[in-house]
Protein backbone atom coordinates (compact mmCIF):
# COMPACT_ATOMS: atom_id res chain seq x y z
CA UNK A 1 0.00 0.00 0.00
CA UNK A 2 1.30 3.57 -0.66
CA UNK A 3 1.17 6.53 1.49
CA UNK A 4 -0.35 9.21 -0.88
CA UNK A 5 1.08 11.49 2.10
CA UNK A 6 4.61 11.09 0.75
CA UNK A 7 3.74 10.99 -2.93
CA UNK A 8 4.98 13.81 -5.39
CA UNK A 9 3.21 16.75 -5.72
CA UNK A 10 1.24 16.05 -2.04
CA UNK A 11 1.19 18.77 0.11
CA UNK A 12 3.11 16.83 3.12
CA UNK A 13 6.11 15.63 0.09
CA UNK A 14 6.33 19.30 -0.78
CA UNK A 15 6.47 20.26 2.84
CA UNK A 16 9.27 17.69 3.74
CA UNK A 17 11.12 19.09 0.42
CA UNK A 18 11.10 22.79 1.95
CA UNK A 19 12.98 21.38 5.23
CA UNK A 20 15.22 24.30 6.50
CA UNK A 21 13.51 27.11 4.52
CA UNK A 22 13.22 30.04 5.85
CA UNK A 23 9.31 31.19 5.58
CA UNK A 24 6.58 33.66 6.30
CA UNK A 25 4.44 31.61 8.65
CA UNK A 26 0.74 31.53 6.94
CA UNK A 27 -2.72 31.16 8.20
CA UNK A 28 -2.64 27.37 7.53
CA UNK A 29 1.17 27.58 9.58
CA UNK A 30 -0.43 29.26 12.76
CA UNK A 31 -3.39 27.51 15.15
CA UNK A 32 -5.16 30.99 14.86
CA UNK A 33 -6.01 34.61 13.92
CA UNK A 34 -7.06 37.31 15.71
CA UNK A 35 -8.05 41.04 14.79
CA UNK A 36 -5.45 39.86 11.65
CA UNK A 37 -2.76 38.50 13.83
CA UNK A 38 -1.84 34.99 13.48
CA UNK A 39 -1.13 33.23 16.87
CA UNK A 40 0.10 29.90 17.83
CA UNK A 41 1.51 28.22 21.18
CA UNK A 42 5.29 27.19 21.44
CA UNK A 43 5.04 23.71 22.72
CA UNK A 44 3.89 22.74 26.25
CA UNK A 45 5.28 25.40 28.21
CA UNK A 46 2.42 27.28 27.94
CA UNK A 47 4.61 30.29 25.81
CA UNK A 48 2.83 31.54 22.58
CA UNK A 49 4.12 33.66 19.32
CA UNK A 50 1.83 36.53 17.66
CA UNK A 51 3.21 37.87 14.19
CA UNK A 52 3.04 40.89 14.87
CA UNK A 53 5.37 43.55 16.68
CA UNK A 54 2.77 45.58 17.68
CA UNK A 55 2.78 44.62 21.75
CA UNK A 56 -0.74 45.78 22.03
CA UNK A 57 -2.07 43.93 18.75
CA UNK A 58 -0.30 41.04 20.24
CA UNK A 59 -1.94 41.66 23.72
CA UNK A 60 -5.14 41.52 22.57
CA UNK A 61 -4.65 38.90 20.27
CA UNK A 62 -3.21 36.40 22.85
CA UNK A 63 -5.66 37.43 25.11
CA UNK A 64 -8.25 35.79 22.88
CA UNK A 65 -6.43 32.70 22.17
CA UNK A 66 -6.25 31.65 25.74
CA UNK A 67 -9.52 32.42 26.48
CA UNK A 68 -10.83 30.59 23.25
CA UNK A 69 -8.76 28.00 22.46
CA UNK A 70 -6.63 26.95 25.86
CA UNK A 71 -10.38 28.00 28.05
CA UNK A 72 -8.32 30.20 30.64
CA UNK A 73 -10.28 33.27 31.53
CA UNK A 74 -7.40 35.16 29.95
CA UNK A 75 -3.85 35.75 29.08
CA UNK A 76 -2.63 35.51 32.91
CA UNK A 77 -5.21 32.44 33.48
CA UNK A 78 -6.17 34.97 36.96
CA UNK A 79 -9.55 36.07 36.57
CA UNK A 80 -8.62 39.41 39.03
CA UNK A 81 -5.23 40.40 36.99
CA UNK A 82 -5.06 43.50 34.86
CA UNK A 83 -4.63 42.61 31.54
CA UNK A 84 -1.66 44.98 31.51
CA UNK A 85 0.07 43.19 33.47
CA UNK A 86 0.98 40.88 30.75
CA UNK A 87 3.34 43.50 29.06
CA UNK A 88 5.96 42.48 31.62
CA UNK A 89 5.91 39.29 29.79
CA UNK A 90 5.64 39.96 26.13
CA UNK A 91 8.78 40.92 23.92
CA UNK A 92 8.88 42.37 20.42
CA UNK A 93 11.14 41.83 18.14
CA UNK A 94 12.13 39.65 14.65
CA UNK A 95 12.39 35.70 13.94
CA UNK A 96 13.27 33.88 11.26
CA UNK A 97 10.61 30.46 11.04
CA UNK A 98 12.01 27.26 9.30
CA UNK A 99 10.76 24.07 8.18
CA UNK A 100 11.25 20.79 9.81
CA UNK A 101 11.10 17.47 8.02
CA UNK A 102 7.38 16.78 9.60
CA UNK A 103 5.78 20.18 7.76
CA UNK A 104 5.74 21.99 11.31
CA UNK A 105 8.28 24.93 11.98
CA UNK A 106 11.00 26.03 14.34
CA UNK A 107 11.18 29.99 15.22
CA UNK A 108 14.22 31.38 16.20
CA UNK A 109 14.53 35.32 17.36
CA UNK A 110 16.93 37.39 15.15
CA UNK A 111 18.03 40.95 14.08
CA UNK A 112 15.77 42.72 11.96
CA UNK A 113 18.22 42.54 9.49
CA UNK A 114 18.36 38.37 8.99
CA UNK A 115 16.86 37.44 5.74
CA UNK A 116 13.26 36.28 5.72
CA UNK A 117 13.22 38.10 9.21
CA UNK A 118 9.92 38.87 10.17
CA UNK A 119 8.39 41.12 12.81
CA UNK A 120 6.74 38.91 16.32
CA UNK A 121 5.98 39.05 19.72
CA UNK A 122 7.04 36.39 22.39
CA UNK A 123 4.75 35.33 25.46
CA UNK A 124 6.46 33.88 28.35
CA UNK A 125 4.29 32.04 30.60
CA UNK A 126 4.10 34.55 33.85
CA UNK A 127 6.16 33.73 36.71
CA UNK A 128 7.79 35.94 39.54
CA UNK A 129 7.49 39.73 37.77
CA UNK A 130 10.78 40.40 36.12
CA UNK A 131 13.10 43.28 36.93
CA UNK A 132 13.35 46.20 37.02
CA UNK A 133 9.15 46.02 37.49
CA UNK A 134 9.04 44.61 40.88
CA UNK A 135 6.92 46.88 42.25
CA UNK A 136 8.56 48.09 45.85
CA UNK A 137 7.31 49.78 49.04
CA UNK A 138 10.22 52.09 49.99
CA UNK A 139 11.45 54.12 47.36
CA UNK A 140 14.40 53.68 45.31
CA UNK A 141 17.83 56.29 46.23
CA UNK A 142 20.60 56.73 44.11
CA UNK A 143 23.80 54.66 44.91
CA UNK A 144 25.98 57.35 47.54
CA UNK A 145 23.22 59.69 48.20
CA UNK A 146 22.43 60.23 51.82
Amino acid sequence: MTNTHDAPGSYWYGLAADTGRVFTPGPDDMEDCYDGVLVASLGDTGDAIALTGAKRQALEALDQYYRHVCGQPNLLDDTTADLRDAYYWLDAGHAVFARRPDGGWTVTAAAETTPGAVPVTWFQTPGPVPQPYTRRDDPMLPAGSA
